[in-house]
């Protein structure tokens, strides 16, 4: 998987170069000086201020001209690691004699002096010196020199020279607690860019592997263990393939072990956007990635890359197939009013209740909003220390389903959503009831029978219109006429009516919706009649059994003889949440003329 995801990322740098990194990177916040090396006289520019917005996920740039340029001179100078500096000292944060990154606080505790400034350039001056210890270094470096030249010692001794007799960080503030970062360019673009190139190849190919002493030749080539997505050190003997011959589990040549590491650089500059979301497309052989609150576009075939930002760089989280991914739903969605919210209120309502929904993007809006107050999205990535929710039951019900919903709309799989509407769902509409918050539990419960429905599944129950409708028949029945539930749903819901007459009742200024509690928390059809038969008692001395057409008799005579063969939660919330049909106007029936 991950290799065909570098072979796509390979075809897109073949066309587009390095761009394709350098246009997503972002420098680390600080000052930024270019020095124009002119024959004639070297010219130092105004510093120009860098800084990273973390709600935007953009760089605010004081000079946004030159900008592009410090993209790709500061990518090309930074190095692989801080145990892989050029500095002796580890004060200069560069790769290359053509540029100076130091932290601000360096400069002004006087930390960086001349000599470590010296020593610093004298490394680029004589390279071997650095390497001759280790010889698999050394090796990979003489390859090098004898591929790229020897490096310009006049031209070091030249910019030593001006750093030396110049104030380089004057006009900077030195106070803030970020970097300090001096490039020194030609007039000529193109040289400069082709310059650092070059130099930031003399440091990384010696440097690219993870550690040079694993290195081995294959076939002419040196090839060696990567440093990206992967450490292997005396620390971690765990990582070795100790039944194999060769113990080191993942070998590459310099050229594939670059590319990776470009790759890896293309995905940390994805995520300094925020962009955590990158899917490969094999076909086309291209790459998009996208923000928490982006939508991805459509993909026949490829891969999902669910990546971090940290520390070491980008890593990669989670990553699976993806076959077929249509952000369309396969058939409209319609939302239905379930529980007979008044019609005034529906019209007014933000939920699009009758229409047609074709995005599954906007059926996922609607679960965020109706079922997560809008917390779901923001939650569904980060660690479960971070969730800054103090509703508990939220956070639970959050963390429980989130993974089927990364499932469902960012990898096109619907195959588990069902398993949540009898846990989740229905949870979150009891701790809705619980918090007396009735309109937010008959929304919940519209949505969640408007996706069994959508889903056809079967196994979820019959409609719920049938079964409001049958109960309405049955207990409009005359007193001389004997009726009974058609089935458990029909007696659940009844149990869920019953439960809302008899506190409508109540003459508490706060009435609690938590009486509900017991009902739902059951599955013993004696505990729930001695349940019902104790409200029942409490509320007898105000219930007149012969008002509104004997339908209160009606109820109630038949639940307290029914026996369910199993007792359906979903459908006591469902009555309980729904107008009371006691309470519900007769239709005037229109006479027949003769």
């Amino acid at each position: 998987m991950l290799q065909e995801a570098i072979d796509v990322f390979h075809t897109m740098l073949q066309k587009e170069g390095d761009h394709l990194i350098t246009d997503a990177y972002i420098p680390k916040d600080g000052e930024y000086r270019l020095i124009i090396m002119d024959d004639d006289q070297w010219k130092m520019k105004d510093p120009i201020n860098i800084t990273f917005n973390k709600k935007t996920g953009e760089a605010e740039v004081s000079d946004p001209e030159n900008y592009a340029l410090i993209q790709e001179l500061d990518y090309k100078s930074k190095l692989l690691e801080m145990n892989k500096s050029m500095d002796p000292k580890k004060k200069i944060h560069c790769n290359n004699y053509l540029s100076l990154a130091v932290k601000k606080d360096t400069i002004r505790s006087g930390i960086l002096t001349n000599d470590i400034i010296h020593r610093y350039f004298d490394v680029f001056r004589n390279p071997l010196k650095k390497y001759e210890k280790k010889s698999a270094s050394k090796a990979l470096y003489q390859a090098t020199e004898e591929r790229l030249g020897v490096p310009d010692i006049h031209l070091i001794d030249k910019i030593e020279q001006f750093v030396l007799s110049h104030d380089i960080w004057e006009g900077m503030d030195l106070d803030k607690k970020n970097y300090a970062k001096v490039f020194f360019i030609y007039p000529d673009e193109l040289k400069t860019k082709e310059l650092y190139a070059k130099e930031n190849e003399r440091y990384l190919f010696p440097n690219i592997y993870n550690r040079n002493d694993f290195n081995m030749e294959r076939n002419g080539k040196i090839v060696g263990l990567p440093n990206d997505n992967i450490t292997l050190n005396d620390n971690k003997p765990y990582l070795k393939n100790k039944t194999r011959k060769n113990e080191i589990p993942h070998l590459l040549s310099q050229e594939d072990a670059l590319l990776r590491k470009k790759f890896f650089d293309y995905l940390f500059g994805q995520a300094s956007q925020k962009k955590y979301h990158v899917y490969v497309d094999t076909m086309n052989h291209d790459m998009k990635a996208y923000t928490n609150r982006e939508h991805p576009q459509n993909l026949s075939s490829g891969y999902y890359l669910r990546i971090s930002m940290e520390k070491t760089g980008a890593e990669i989280c989670d990553a699976d197939a993806i076959i077929h991914y249509d952000t369309r739903l396969d058939h409209p969605f319609y939302l239905k009013n379930f529980s007979e919210i008044p019609e005034d209120v529906i019209k007014n309502s933000k939920l699009p209740y009758g229409a047609a929904v074709d995005d599954k993007w906007e059926l996922f809006s609607m679960i965020n909003s109706v079922f997560f107050d809008r917390k779901l999205l923001g939650s569904m990535f980060c660690d479960a220390s971070d969730i800054r929710i103090n509703d508990p039951c939220l956070k639970r019900a959050i963390l429980k389903c989130r993974n089927i919903f990364i499932q469902w709309f960012w990898k096109g799989e619907d195959i588990k959503i069902s398993k949540i509407m009898d846990d989740i769902f229905l949870l979150l509409i009891q701790n809705s009831i619980v918090n007396d918050n009735i309109f937010a539990a008959q929304r919940q419960i519209n949505l969640r029978w408007s996706l069994l429905e959508y889903l056809s599944d079967p196994k979820l129950g019959v409609h719920m219109g049938d079964i409001r409708n049958q109960l309405r028949k049955h207990i409009n029945t005359s007193e001389n006429k004997d009726w009974n539930f058609v089935n458990d749903e029909e007696y659940c819901y009844a149990v869920g009516q019953g439960v809302s007459y008899l506190l409508s009742l109540s003459k508490a200024n706060l009435k609690s919706k938590a009486c509900i509690n017991p009902f739902l928390s059951t599955k013993n059809t004696k505990v729930l009649h001695r349940h019902l038969e104790n409200l029942f008692k409490k509320y007898d001395y105000c219930i007149d059994h012969n008002a509104y057409g004997g339908r209160v008799t009606q109820l109630f005579s038949q639940l307290t003889e029914y026996k369910p063969k199993e007792i359906k939660t979903a459908f006591i919330i469902a009555g309980f949440n729904a107008p009371c049909l006691v309470y519900e106007k007769r239709k005037k029936e229109t006479k027949k003329e003769d």
